[in-house]
């Protein structure tokens, strides 16, 4: 069981809403409702009584509610507990951390439980697009205190390689992958060919790392069915989630989030681009100790509890 399952429990018993619980919690509506649904296959009983878009508590939601607030505030003592002894692996002060919208609204959300045992939300992260990081770190001033994370296609890391004044130290790669229920995709299937994707109705998020890897993939294959391109997450969930349109994923969110719920398929594409996530810093002066130490717990942290994607998809 995860925490960050009952703090989503929590919110969405508070808020009576998942769509707006979402909005509290800076994350996508899909991935919290299948957040619920595997905890209350965990539990074995409904959590929730919905009524159009309102909800409300069961007997065992209620049951569970003081329950929860008890082993949350259980893992916050425990880590506060253990907080002193992060200098025996670096410091624990806040970090300023710049990163692409991928990171900001995904990673930090999805892998939160993993980052807080490492220690590695304690950050001010100041949300940024590719061009600007890439101008931030060309600044002379910049010296050795900025630190980003990105999110690359192969084209962009291309530009990056051909920067001499960038260093780029990936944590880990994804490829593209395809996500809808099982009346647009066959579960019986291995995979599916470009030629299949572009017939299907598809809704797909507005994003320009996103649009860099579909380019990459689908090169002269225009999409024929396009039902959405949008910016509107929870709108767009809605028609996946009722089988209306596919959209697209990748092999690590499927890794993360794809045994929450049953009633999504992640289908490889053949022949899907992939796009590398990592820390970008300037390559002269070296990293302060301080951002070098988060680097590497954050590195350390993905090695450990990612070890079985990491052994498959290995970073370059």
């Amino acid at each position: 069981m995860r925490i960050e399952s009952l703090t989503y429990f929590l919110e969405i018993a508070q808020a009576g809403s998942f769509s707006l619980a979402a909005r509290h919690l800076y994350v996508s509506q899909q991935g919290l409702s299948k957040s619920i649904q595997a905890l209350e296959r965990e539990l074995g009983t409904t959590l929730f009584e919905r009524t159009g878009k309102r909800v409300r508590l069961t007997e065992a939601g209620r049951d569970l509610a003081p329950l929860a607030r008890a082993c949350i505030e259980s893992q916050k003592n425990l880590l506060d507990g253990m907080r002193k002894h992060v200098g025996a692996v670096g410091p624990a002060k806040t970090v300023r951390l710049t990163a692409m919208p991928f990171v900001a609204s995904g990673m930090f959300s999805f892998m939160k439980d993993r980052l807080d045992a490492y220690d590695l939300r304690n950050v001010a992260l100041v949300e940024r697009g590719f061009p600007e990081i890439l101008a931030d770190l060309a600044r002379e001033d910049a010296g050795s205190a900025t630190l980003a994370m990105v999110v690359v296609s192969a084209t962009m890391r291309e530009t990056l390689a051909q920067n001499p004044a960038v260093t780029f130290a990936p944590l880990f790669e994804s490829r593209l992958m395809l996500m809808g229920t099982k009346r647009l995709i066959s579960p019986k299937r291995q995979r599916i060919s470009v030629d299949e994707v572009v017939r299907l109705p598809l809704a797909y998020y507005s994003e320009p790392v996103l649009e860099s890897v579909i380019a990459d993939t689908f090169a002269d294959k225009p999409f024929e069915n396009i039902i959405m391109h949008t910016s509107n997450i929870e709108m767009m969930n809605e028609y996946v989630e009722t089988g209306q349109a596919v959209t697209f994923s990748d092999t690590f969110s499927a890794y993360l989030l794809g045994s929450e719920n049953n009633e999504l398929l992640f289908m490889p594409i053949e022949g899907a681009a992939s796009f590398s996530v990592g820390f970008a810093h300037r390559a002269d002066p070296p990293l302060d100790n301080h951002l070098a130490a988060y680097a590497e717990r954050f590195r350390s942290c993905i090695g450990t509890t990612c070890k079985s994607y990491l052994a498959k998809t290995p970073a370059s």
